[in-house]
């Protein structure tokens, strides 16, 4: 009796173990992660390639460093608010050419060049395509924003011989910006950040420097590049 006893306890702690080990071989490890912080705020660096003219009296293509702060407001919807710097430079352009086909006419011509530092300041609306988690670490996101974009220098000196009807001007103005990312948490509250964003502002050609002797104005696209480091909270 007492050896049946002893064999039916040992098959039972068998059974128990296979078991056991048949549950954990079942359980399998999600790859998301809730994010329960609401808040991130992050630094960038990156470079905009910006479009040009004919004539090219736009920005050039510069470096451009900033800052954003985001929250999310319900869902896989978050606000964003964001300040960027471009130490960009221009050319400067006059009707001082003379057209091969036409000597009687002039065409712009660059004569010089001068810096153009812009500030960029944007608000909008980020869309976090796997919702408030992270998948194997990671949270792409697509983004809409608009805002306004300013030339923090005025006329220089390069241009007190340029007539005023071909002296160029931007901003403040319109701007808007789409494109999309993504960040790679390294941990809870800090992740790594990449991002491709398409700004769009609009240029006007002096009349001045046209055929037609009218302003021109034009939409851009710029594409903007950056990496950044997020702290969220």
């Amino acid at each position: 009796m007492k050896r049946h006893l002893l064999t039916l306890a040992a098959l039972g702690a068998a059974f128990f173990l296979l078991g056991t080990s048949a549950l954990e071989a079942q359980r399998i490890t999600s790859p998301y992660r809730y994010i329960e912080e609401r808040q991130s705020l992050s630094v960038f660096a990156g470079y905009l390639l910006t479009q040009s003219l004919d004539p090219d009296l736009g920005p050039q293509a510069a470096p451009v460093v900033g800052a954003r702060y985001n929250l999310r407001l319900g869902g896989p919807i978050a606000g964003e608010g964001a300040l960027a710097f471009i130490p960009s430079e221009r050319t400067i352009f006059a009707a001082r050419g003379v057209d091969p086909s036409d000597p009687t006419r002039t065409i712009p011509i660059g004569v010089g060049t001068a810096s153009m530092p812009l500030l960029l300041a944007e608000a909008g609306i980020r869309l976090n395509i796997t919702g408030p988690r992270t998948w194997n670490g990671l949270a792409p996101y697509a983004l809409a924003v608009g805002g306004v974009v300013a030339n923090l220098r005025g006329r220089t000196a390069a241009e007190e011989d340029v007539p005023e009807d071909e002296l160029f001007s931007f901003g403040p103005g319109f701007a808007v910006g789409m494109g999309g990312g993504t960040d790679w948490y390294l941990s809870r509250r800090f992740s790594l950040r990449a991002e491709v964003r398409d700004q769009i502002w609009r240029l006007t050609i002096p009349q001045g420097l046209t055929e037609e002797g009218v302003r021109d104005s034009r939409w851009t696209n710029n594409l903007g590049l950056s990496l950044g480091a997020a702290y969220h909270f």
